[in-house]
């Protein structure tokens, strides 16, 4: 068995074209692996200040096939991945405070609930 440390790194090849006003199929990918829905992307969206509705998202989350798709572009990737990582900054640095004026407390040993509906509650306090 080789080790993976040491042998030379390849790049995987090209298996489809980048459109930058077109990727959708990244976007979904990295909503797969982040665990994101419509709903964590239009909170993150609305604490940013950014318009946005749930059916925009959802389309940007939909296949290039449906009727629902609109296309999503490179730069509203790069802003919606900032919005998601701002508000989850901004709750994991207030769930940091209220557990540390919670001391004492038996509770405040446990995260609080970081479920879409939360999340959404905090994108509007």
């Amino acid at each position: 068995m080789s080790d993976l440390n040491y042998r030379p790194y390849q790049r995987p090849p090209m298996t489809r074209g980048l459109d930058p006003q077109r990727v959708n199929w990244l976007w979904r990918l990295v909503c797969e692996v982040a665990g994101l829905d419509a709903n964590d992307v239009v909170a993150a969206l609305h604490a940013m200040q950014v318009p946005v509705d749930h059916q925009r998202v959802a389309s940007w989350l939909a296949s290039d096939r449906d009727d629902n798709y609109f296309p999503l572009t490179v730069a509203e990737m790069e802003r919606n991945l900032r919005s998601v990582l701002a508000l989850r900054k901004v709750l994991a640095e207030a769930s940091a405070e209220a557990l540390g004026s919670e001391e004492g407390d038996a509770t405040s040993h446990y995260a609080p609930d970081l479920a879409p509906s939360a999340v959404e509650s905090a994108a509007t306090a």
